[in-house]
């Protein structure tokens, strides 16, 4: 015996199945088309050094980070450096892909300020290396630091740190990885060194990396146009603590679309909770901070 339907039923149900295609369509629309974060969040594997590379990738996942900052040469459990075979930069990558995290950057130990010219040789070697190591990994940017032993920036001293940087931005050229220069650290103390510096450099493949979660009027103005990285620190575990806040704003300005990374070297693992609400934190600052005027 056939039951018959009732008209009532069956409109109900086409009007149930439309507007659950509608919604669903509405959303993958939304997702299609949404916007990027406006800062995205990392953290340099200081902070999980005794740590394997996939144990780290899923904690990014899980804590609520974008990307994870790879430091090399560091003794870090991951292993990962330039001299990793082409097999495990490609299962690395794969790692990475698989839980839909990026690598933000490469961090190194590169010097370019050391007078001594084997030595500098030795580090643009080991830069150029690490940019090859950036690139089969899809890692954007690779931090250098100016260092080099001497005890503050000499105009020297600034020259050859800026045609180092023209050298290996141009090795780099073709594959999209640019090198940065470390800023308000060692001889690269704030501005004024920053600027001696950027001043000099001709390649355009070059950034800025500022290692603070505060940035003041002269910072921005000697960086803003070249700022391709962040990193903070143990000063932005404190709740009470907005620094990127003003920050945010600041990078707003410049549509900034880079990683902010977080920097924490305890010489153990930080704890998961710790790191989950400190992601958690940082994101409501960056989006405080650019809805801002």
């Amino acid at each position: 015996m056939t039951r018959s339907v009732p008209i009532v039923d069956v409109v109900s149900r086409r009007e149930f199945l439309g507007a659950a295609f509608a919604t669903a369509a509405t959303a993958a629309t939304s997702h299609a088309f949404a916007a990027p974060p406006p800062m995205k969040l990392s953290f340099m594997t200081f902070v999980c050094p005794e740590w394997p590379i996939e144990k780290i990738v899923a904690l990014a996942r899980r804590a609520g980070y974008d990307g994870v900052e790879i430091r090399v040469d560091a003794g870090h459990r991951h292993g990962i450096s330039s001299a990793t075979s082409a097999e495990s930069r490609r299962a690395v990558r794969k790692a990475f892909r698989d839980e839909g995290v990026e690598v933000a950057a490469v961090a190194t130990s590169v010097q370019f300020a050391s007078p001594k010219a084997e030595d500098h040789k030795k580090h643009l070697e080991a830069a150029k290396a690490n940019l090859d190591l950036a690139s089969d990994l899809g890692a954007a940017v690779v931090r250098i630091f100016a260092g080099g032993g001497i005890p503050k920036l000499t105009p020297a001293a600034a020259e050859q740190v800026a045609a180092a940087f023209d050298e290996v931005g141009d090795y780099a050229k073709a594959t999209g990885v640019c090198p940065v220069l470390e800023c308000g650290h060692d001889i690269i103390k704030g501005a004024d060194e920053a600027a001696e510096v950027i001043r000099r450099v001709r390649t355009k493949n070059f950034g800025a990396l500022w290692n603070d979660s505060k940035m003041d009027d002269a910072t921005f103005a000697a960086l803003k146009d070249r700022i391709r990285h962040f990193h903070v620190h143990d000063e932005v575990l404190d709740p009470q603590n907005a620094n990127l806040v003003d920050t945010a704003r600041r990078m707003k300005s410049i549509g900034y679309r880079g990683y902010v990374s977080l920097e924490i070297i305890w010489g153990k693992n930080v704890p998961e909770q710790v790191l989950s609400e400190t992601a958690a934190r940082l994101r409501r600052q960056i989006d405080q901070g650019f809805r801002a005027s």
